[in-house]
């Protein structure tokens, strides 16, 4: 087989193999993977037809762990790197190596060691030729990064799906906060049962006689006082009651992902169990959700109409829980119960 041919058929074939794989053109070949191909007679010819092949710009020859590798390039990709002057190509080259992370303007110039003036315009060049492209990574918002304009920029430089143009993405997390919550709060609590008009008006009236009966003599203070605010209910208005202690059933991320993808919430975007983790892991800490289990979620029961400023309990109410001289309070010391100026107006108040 000629030498051209040999160059033909081991393109043809690395292309295909690299279309084939999950990574795509970023597929990596070692030398062992091109020899079984059984194009070359020797280490010696296969060296050659992939210097022919770097040459032609089909092949990038590169370095992984001291080892030389190559990757392959398509076509029209080549072409456009023959029209390049050497300096752009050196950038290029550059930039190709890092992938979907990029490469920092001030790492690629410590590498090609070109003048500043030099860099720039090539790479001002390549932009132009929509060669290149540059992109804002969350983690160095300040840093000028370039990756070739067609990839995809890996998660770790974009932030995922929460971050749109390097910024956290607000409106996306509270159009799926709500409707998580509320999904979630379906099927992590059940309402109280719903009471009859009968009932109600036995329960008022069994309080109504415990309250007299809990009256202090002619003070009019009683020892049970209303509560200070209002439980959490569902949306029949009836209070939330946990489920039993056996329950196991407690929403997933699975669920929780399959559930917002049904209703049509991401509108296009992709999200994955992992992203979504995420997402929910925030709630837990901003004390909205809980995990129940190794797997589950389930929503926090929030009290409503709770007062801007907290009762606390009864001890941190009563004079004596806040009493800078409470360690000298005693009957017959300086301050006592019995001469304690603050008990009278406390139990008036």
């Amino acid at each position: 087989m000629e030498a051209s041919s040999k160059k033909d058929v081991l393109y043809s074939r690395c292309l295909s193999a690299a279309r084939a794989s999950p990574q795509g053109l970023d597929y990596v070949f070692y030398q062992n993977d091109l020899t079984v191909m059984g194009i070359a007679d020797n280490p010696s010819d296969l060296l050659a037809i992939c210097q022919d092949l770097v040459a032609s710009h089909l092949f990038q020859a590169m370095t992984m762990d001291g080892v030389l590798v190559w990757r392959v390039r398509e076509r029209e990709g080549a072409g456009k790197l023959a029209a390049l002057t050497s300096d752009e190509r050196l950038i290029y080259g550059h930039i190709e190596s890092t992938s979907t992370t990029g490469i920092w303007t001030k790492a690629l110039k410590a590498k090609t060691n070109l003048h500043q003036t030099v860099m720039t315009r090539a790479l001002k060049s390549l932009e132009t030729k929509r060669l290149i492209k540059p992109i804002k990574s969350v983690k160095y918002p300040a840093r000028k990064i370039y990756m070739l304009s067609h990839l995809i920029p890996s998660e770790d430089v974009t932030g995922g799906p929460w971050f749109a143009d390097g910024e956290l993405d607000l409106d996306l997390i509270e159009a799926l906060t709500d409707p998580i919550l509320h999904w979630v709060q379906a099927r992590s609590w059940k309402e109280a049962p719903r009471v009859t008009q009968s009932v109600v008006a036995r329960k008022k009236l069994e309080k109504e006689k415990t309250m007299a009966a809990a009256n202090k003599g002619s003070s009019g203070v009683p020892d049970i006082e209303e509560p200070k605010y209002t439980p959490p209910t569902g949306s029949n208005g009836r209070p939330l009651l946990a489920l039993p202690p056996n329950h196991r059933t407690y929403p997933t991320a699975a669920a929780i992902l399959e559930f917002i993808s049904s209703v049509g919430i991401l509108e296009g975007l992709t999200l994955t169990e992992a992203d979504l983790k995420t997402l929910l892991d925030v709630l837990v800490f901003d004390g909205k959700l809980e995990r129940m289990g190794a797997h589950g979620y389930r929503t926090v029961r929030q009290p409503k109409n709770i007062p801007e400023e907290g009762e606390g309990n009864g001890f941190s109410s009563a004079p004596c829980g806040r009493c800078p001289v409470f360690s000298l309070c005693e009957e017959g010391g300086p301050v006592s119960a019995s001469n304690c100026v603050y008990f009278d107006s406390w139990l008036k108040g």
